[in-house]
């Protein structure tokens, strides 16, 4: 190519860059020009306060809206749905820079994030710096290594979480085994995890949990024989509100298996349940039993 044009192009980039950078400036700066000190009726130390405390997203929205102050003593950007795939952010398919603005986020209903081809496997540790309160009522994540103290200020307030291959790491980077993720999901109604970090007293464990007594439904996939399947069935003959679908990947041991096959024709012999009946799926199991298992649930 002509080094006249690279030249020209080169021009043209930097004063694109420049006008862009202008028009920021320029907007932030039309924005603060209108920006007064007011006169409230209340004391300022109460105002502040109320802007520094807003109870709500939806409360906050309506006190920026009334007053410039408020954004500028607390300037918080409200998000509705939060996306990620590929390692970029994005909200109803318009990019996000997270990090670019100085301000605080508060994400008021879902979260999906994945790690695309494995691109960026820790996408949400840049933007926790950045988050004001998650609100969020479903959060789906797929892909991902989280560490424990990200994941406790994002997933409280779900009540519809699915996981698929995400490991939680505590600060000593061993693994979060799946009882001490659930403890944290107090709000959890249905709870979907793919590949659970799992010990021998897991399930033991989440029998101690109030909130795991609580939830309407939970899937569990590709567990190992390592997960207690005794403990289980006698929890699910006591159980009266939660819905099972449990599945074992690979192929566990033929003793193991032989269990599986007996608690299945148990349930399948059972004409009237007093409890909520599961639906296991392992290799072996046969799809004529597993149609059955469906239909008794």
């Amino acid at each position: 190519m002509d080094s006249s044009y690279l030249a020209c192009d080169t021009y043209l980039n930097r004063k694109r860059r420049a006008q862009d950078s202008t028009m920021v400036i320029s907007e932030r700066a039309r924005f603060y020009a209108k920006y007064y000190q007011q006169n409230f009726s209340m004391p300022d130390s109460i105002i502040f306060y109320v802007a520094k405390n807003p109870n709500t997203a939806a409360l906050y929205l309506k006190m920026v809206k009334s007053c410039k102050y408020f954004f500028v003593k607390n300037p918080i950007i409200i998000i509705k749905n939060l996306h990620a795939d590929g390692g970029e952010w994005r909200s109803d398919n318009l990019p996000l820079n997270l990090t670019k603005y100085n301000c605080k986020y508060w994400i008021t209903d879902e979260i999906k994030a994945s790690a695309s081809e494995l691109i960026n496997r820790n996408i949400f540790s840049s933007i926790i710096p950045k988050l004001y309160q998650c609100d969020v009522k479903y959060i789906s994540v797929s892909d991902q290594i989280i560490s424990f103290n990200d994941l406790s200020l994002i997933i409280s307030s779900a009540e519809w979480i699915d996981f698929i291959n995400v490991i939680v790491k505590h600060a000593d980077s061993s693994d979060i085994p799946l009882e001490d993720i659930i403890a944290i999901a107090v709000n959890a109604k249905f709870v979907s995890v793919d590949k659970p970090t799992i010990t021998a007293k897991t399930m033991k464990e989440l029998t101690k949990l109030a909130n795991f007594l609580k939830l309407d439904g939970l899937t569990l996939s590709h567990l190992t024989e390592v997960f207690d399947i005794d403990v289980f069935y006698d929890y699910m003959k006591k159980n009266q509100h939660t819905k099972f679908y449990i599945s074992f990947f690979p192929q566990p041991s033929d003793a193991f298996k032989n269990r599986l096959k007996t608690i299945a024709d148990e349930i399948l012999e059972t004409k009237e349940f007093d409890y909520k009946p599961h639906v296991i799926y392992f290799t072996g199991v046969g799809l004529q039993k597993l149609h059955q298992l469906s239909d008794s649930h």
